[in-house]
């Protein structure tokens, strides 16, 4: 009897097929990836393909950037990443190299940067492409961060890896160049000691760079004594240069006194450690203080701006609960000598505005308006004239006027009102959205600390625009 003939294993673990059917190995493996789609085999399918290994990658690589497939890409990548993982590196590196379009790029980059391999990563930082590098930098942020209170990686040499990153500072391609930026900000203070070598001793293409990333990391206590002077020059080489430029951040509150007394709106608002500040600056430092928390213990004081001064940042919000009080009573006091002063606040997106105004020391009007339902009890005065101005243009009846539609009315007001701040601002004055190079300048900016500074300690410093 003679031996039957030998049934054939390809390359796919743990299947055998016949001689005569050479496809129902590939078949039967894009069938599994195919059940990643149905919750109930998902974990099931997973388990197979972590099985089956590297022989898989380049099928689950076309059934990620197969934008019709059923299958969602983040299980894809999942069992890419957490499954088969660093064997799954090459060729998930090879697919990112040599993608054809974005949105197979971004999919792969999300594969690749989640695989964990940092000793890999560091190689792939000099690769000739440069979504792959950039993608190795992120895969080294997800793998290394410190940031928001994370622990550092006990399996890394962050010593290597941050000399390995910083070269990359000066990258040709500037989605790389800014991605290290970013994550040589989060693997904590074990970057100071060589950024300030090459603050120190080059390589100069290096050197500006540095000096942000310094800034970011530690703010100004981060800099050399050199450094910290090299700033304060050069704000004061650009100061008498300066323009006007909008100072709208996505929450904007600020408050604006006629004429151009900087230093006696200093001493009512009792600011200190004032230091020079261009327009920029002043912008760069009130988008930080209002992002991720507001920072009350820092302002900007704008120079006299078409006859006006402003002072900006997230004290002068005069419908925050936190600060209302103390905003509404540094205002009156603003109004007594100056005769008239007001604050706003504004959101960005539209949903919220509030104005103080007051005069000769007494208060006209307070306002907010917000979605929140809390807004009545910042309600104080009468509605400006300026109010009614805006809702006739806009076409609805005039604040605190009684109609047979009164109720509907109300409505209109409530989703009018929470866009009126800067327009307000530029009916009663100047509104820091509308400054620009036509604004007249008189005199130069400043930086200062407020009263809240003292009690609760001097804000964190970053790293600004000037």
């Amino acid at each position: 009897m003679k031996n039957p003939r030998p049934l054939t294993r390809l390359s796919l673990p743990g299947t055998i097929v016949s001689p005569w059917k050479p496809r129902v190995r590939e078949q039967t493996a894009a069938e599994v990836i195919k059940a990643l789609a149905d919750r109930d085999r998902q974990e099931a399918a997973g388990d197979r393909l972590a099985a089956l290994g590297p022989s898989v990658v380049r099928l689950l690589i076309g059934e990620l950037t197969d934008t019709a497939s059923p299958v969602p890409p983040w299980e894809i990548e999942w069992v890419l990443a957490k499954r088969i993982g660093p064997a799954a590196y090459d060729q998930v590196l090879g697919a990112l190299a040599a993608a054809p379009d974005e949105e197979s790029r971004r999919r792969l980059s999300r594969a690749f940067s989640s695989l964990g391999t940092v000793d890999r990563y560091i190689e792939a930082l000099s690769h000739p492409s440069a979504s792959v590098r950039q993608s190795a930098a992120f895969g080294i942020q997800s793998a290394c961060s410190v940031a928001y209170g994370r622990e550092p990686n006990p399996d890394v040499d962050y010593g290597r890896v941050i000399d390995a990153l910083i070269p990359l500072l000066a990258d040709p391609d500037q989605d790389v160049a800014q991605r290290v930026r970013w994550v040589l900000t989060m693997l904590g203070p074990g970057v100071v000691g060589p950024l300030r070598r090459v603050r120190s001793h080059g390589p100069g293409r290096l050197r500006a760079r540095a000096l942000s990333v310094l800034a970011a990391v530690g703010g100004e206590e981060a800099l050399s004594t050199a450094d910290r002077a090299a700033v304060e020059r050069l704000i004061r080489i650009k100061l008498p240069y300066d323009q006007a430029r909008p100072l709208d951040t996505c929450f904007t509150s600020w408050i604006t006194v006629p004429g151009g007394d900087q230093q006696g709106i200093v001493d009512v608002l009792d600011l200190f450690d004032a230091r020079p500040a261009t327009f920029a600056l002043g912008l760069s430092v009130g988008a930080h203080d209002s992002h991720d928390g507001a920072e009350y213990g820092r302002v900007y004081v704008t120079p006299e701006v078409d006859g006006w001064t402003l002072v900006l940042g997230p004290w002068c919000n005069p419908v925050d609960p936190e600060r209302a009080e103390d905003v509404l009573r540094v205002v009156t006091e603003l109004s007594r000598r100056y005769g008239h002063a007001q604050a706003y606040h504004f959101g960005e997106q539209g949903g919220s505005s509030g104005w103080l105004v007051a005069e000769h020391g007494n208060v006209v009007r307070r306002y907010r308006a917000s979605w929140d339902g809390n807004d009545a009890r910042y309600t104080l005065g009468e509605p400006l004239p300026e109010e009614r101005a805006v809702c006739i243009e806009e076409g609805v009846t005039p604040v605190g006027e009684d109609t047979a539609a009164g109720e509907e009315d109300d409505e209109e007001w409530a989703d009018l009102a929470p866009y009126l701040a800067t327009e307000l601002a530029r009916r009663l004055g100047v509104s820091p959205f509308g400054l620009g190079p036509d604004t007249t300048v008189r005199g130069a900016g400043i930086v200062a600390l407020t009263p809240y500074a003292r009690e609760h300690g001097r804000p964190s410093t970053g790293a600004y625009a000037i």
